[in-house]
C-alpha cells in the first residue's frame, strides 16, 4: 500500500481519487474525464515520475488483492489516513462506487498519546460525503489531547441515540473517567485504568451499558478452582488469584461504572448486587527481637563488604592509572539500601512515597518528614515525627556524593531526590527488590515483605503506647477501621486470662515432661 501520496480531505479529492483509480484500472475501455484529468494534474505537479509509477501499481496489487486496503494521507493533518478496502468498493467504467454510501472508506488517526507519550492508532470513524469535516475535526481535537475529540470520533461511530451518545468503555476510560480521576489523584489513575483494561478486555468495545452483574460473575468464574472436600475444610481460597486482587478490581471497575452513571452516560447499572469478597488481611507479621538483631546484622556486614569493594576499586585503578569512583570516606553509608531499609522501618512511610520523596520534603531542624498529598497513596498529606535513629540516618546519608550529583539538575538543591538512582541521579530510585531479598536469606529470616516493615512499625508504636488513634495518624490512614488490624496488640486482658490457668491448675494435672 502506498504511504506517502497525501491529498487534501475533501468530497471533491476524493471524488478525483475513485475516477482516476476506476480509470487506470479499466485502461481499454474507460476514457479520461474532467475528474481524472484534474488529479492527473495534481500528481504531476507534486510528485516525481518514479513516485507516480509506484503509485498506480500499488492501486492495481490492492485491486487484485495483494494488499488489505489502499492508504491515503492527509495534507491538513500529519498522521490522518483514509483507508480503501475492495470489499466496500465496485467498480464502474467512470469510478470506484461505495455499496454504502455511509461507509465508502475508513478513516484512522495515528498520534502519540500526551499522557501516556504511547503512539497509538485510532480509528475516527466510517467515512462518507457528508462527514469528512466532522472527521478532520474530531481528528484535531483528539490529536492535541483534548477529550473532545473522543466524543466527536463515538458521535461519527454510532450517532446519537434517544438515551445520549453511543459510549464504548474504552472510550469512557480516556474521556470522562480519566479527566476525573487525574484530578483526585494522578498517581493512581492510570494503574486503575490498566486494571480493568487487563481483566475487562474483551469488553472494551462495546457499550458501557453492556457491564452488568452478569458479565463481572462471569469474571469471577473465569478466577474460580476447583476444590476438594478436604481443601473446603482447610479453608483454603476459592479463588485462583488472591482475593484483596478480586475485590480491588471488582471496586475499580464498579466505581467506573457508577462515575458513568453519575455522567449520564448511562441511566443504571446493578453491579451493586454483587457478592461481597473477604479479604483475610488480619494476619500482622513483624520482626521479633532475635529477628531484628539479625537484620541489623546482615546490613552491617553488607555495608561493611560495599566499602570495602570500593576501597580495592580505587586502589586496583589508581595503580593502572584508570579512572576511579569516589571514595566514600565522608558517609558511613555505602548506598541507598541501608538508609532507605532504616527510615521505612522507623517511619512506616509507604515505599512508594518515600522513592519519590525529595529532600524539601524533610525538615531536619524541627525533626519531621512530610508526606505530600500528591505522593501518598490515598492522597491524605501528613507529617511523620523523626525518632533519633532515622533523624541520624537522614543526616549521614546526606553526605553521600550521589546526593551532589542529583543537585546538579535541578535549580535548588532542596527539590533533588531523597533516593536517587545511583545509576542515573537525574531520576529516584524505584525498587530495593534484589538486595532485600538477600538481606532477609543473610538474616535467615522467612516470610517476611519489604512493606512488612511498615507493620512492624505499627505494631511496636501500638505495644508501646497502646494508642491506636496515634498508630492511624503515623500510618496515614483514611479511616481508624484500616488500623483496627493492629488492635489486638494491645489488649492484655487475653493473654492476662489465659495464664490465670496455670496457677489454678493442680499439681498432678501436667503431663511427664514438665514435672
Amino acid at each position: 500500500m502506498n504511504t506517502n501520496l497525501q491529498i487534501s480531505f475533501s468530497n471533491k479529492s476524493i471524488d478525483q481519487f475513485l475516477c482516476y483509480a476506476a480509470t487506470r484500472l479499466n485502461k481499454k475501455t474507460a476514457k479520461p474525464n474532467q475528474k481524472f484529468l484534474a488529479f492527473k494534474s495534481y500528481l504531476e505537479s507534486s510528485f516525481p515520475t518514479e513516485s507516480i509509477d509506484h503509485f498506480h501499481n500499488e492501486i492495481e496489487r490492492w485491486w487484485q488483492g495483494d494488499t488489505k486496503y489502499f492508504v491515503l494521507n492527509c495534507t491538513e493533518l500529519k498522521g490522518l489516513s483514509v483507508r480503501f478496502y475492495r470489499a466496500q468498493l465496485t467498480l464502474t467504467k467512470a469510478t470506484l462506487a461505495p455499496k454504502d454510501e455511509s461507509k465508502a472508506a475508513v478513516v484512522y488517526l495515528r498520534y502519540r498519546d500526551a499522557l501516556t507519550a504511547k503512539l497509538n492508532t485510532t480509528k475516527v470513524g466510517d467515512l462518507s460525503k457528508d462527514n469528512i469535516s466532522q472527521l478532520v475535526k474530531a481528528a484535531t481535537q483528539l490529536k492535541s489531547g483534548n477529550n473532545l475529540g473522543i466524543k466527536l470520533i463515538e458521535k461519527q461511530k454510532k450517532g446519537l441515540q434517544q438515551d445520549g451518545c453511543y459510549t464504548t468503555l474504552h472510550t469512557f476510560l480516556y474521556s470522562d473517567y480519566l479527566e476525573t480521576k487525574r484530578y483526585e489523584n494522578p498517581k493512581t489513575v492510570m494503574s486503575k485504568i490498566r486494571v480493568i483494561e487487563r481483566n475487562f478486555k474483551k469488553y472494551l468495545d462495546s457499550p458501557v451499558s453492556d457491564i452488568t452483574a452478569e458479565v463481572v460473575r462471569e469474571w469471577m468464574r473465569s478466577k474460580e478452582r476447583k476444590l476438594t472436600k478436604r481443601q473446603l475444610a482447610a479453608g483454603e481460597s476459592l479463588w485462583s488469584v488472591k482475593p484483596s486482587t478480586l475485590k480491588e478490581t471488582i471496586c475499580t471497575l464498579r466505581a467506573c461504572i457508577q462515575l458513568a452513571k453519575e455522567k449520564g452516560v448511562i441511566r443504571e447499572h446493578d453491579l451493586y448486587t454483587l457478592p461481597k469478597i473477604k479479604v483475610d488481611n488480619q494476619v500482622i507479621r513483624y520482626l521479633s527481637d532475635s529477628e531484628e538483631l539479625r537484620l541489623y546484622d546482615a546490613i552491617n556486614q553488607r555495608n561493611s563488604m560495599k566499602h570495602d569493594q570500593r576501597i580495592r576499586t580505587i586502589e586496583h585503578r589508581e595503580k593502572r592509572r584508570l579512572q576511579k569512583p569516589d571514595d566514600l570516606a565522608d558517609c558511613q553509608f555505602a548506598d541507598h539500601v541501608t538508609p532507605f531499609i532504616i527510615l521505612f522501618k522507623e517511619t512506616g512511610i509507604r515505599p512508594g512515597t518515600l522513592f519519590n520523596s525529595r529532600w524539601q520534603d524533610v525538615d531536619l531542624e524541627n525533626r519531621f518528614f512530610r508526606i505530600r498529598k500528591s505522593l501518598d497513596k490515598r492522597g491524605v498529606s501528613n507529617f511523620i515525627p523523626l525518632n533519633e535513629l532515622a533523624y541520624a540516618t537522614l543526616v549521614e546519608w546526606r553526605k553521600h556524593r550521589v546526593h551532589s550529583e542529583s543537585a546538579k539538575h535541578f535549580k535548588a538543591s532542596s527539590e533533588s531526590w531523597l533516593f536517587p538512582s545511583p545509576t542515573n541521579p537525574s531520576f529516584q530510585l524505584t525498587t530495593i527488590k534484589k538486595p532485600w531479598t538477600k538481606l532477609l536469606k543473610e538474616a535467615k529470616i522467612e516470610s517476611f515483605r519489604l512493606y512488612d516493615l511498615r507493620h512492624d512499625f505499627a505494631s511496636k508504636v501500638m505495644m508501646q503506647t497502646g494508642n491506636i488513634y496515634m498508630v492511624s495518624q503515623l500510618l496515614n490512614h483514611k479511616q481508624i477501621e484500616t488500623t483496627k488490624r493492629y488492635a489486638h496488640l494491645m489488649d492484655r486482658t487475653r493473654f492476662e486470662a489465659v495464664s490465670k490457668l496455670d496457677s489454678s491448675r493442680q499439681q498432678g494435672a501436667m503431663p511427664d515432661f514438665l514435672k
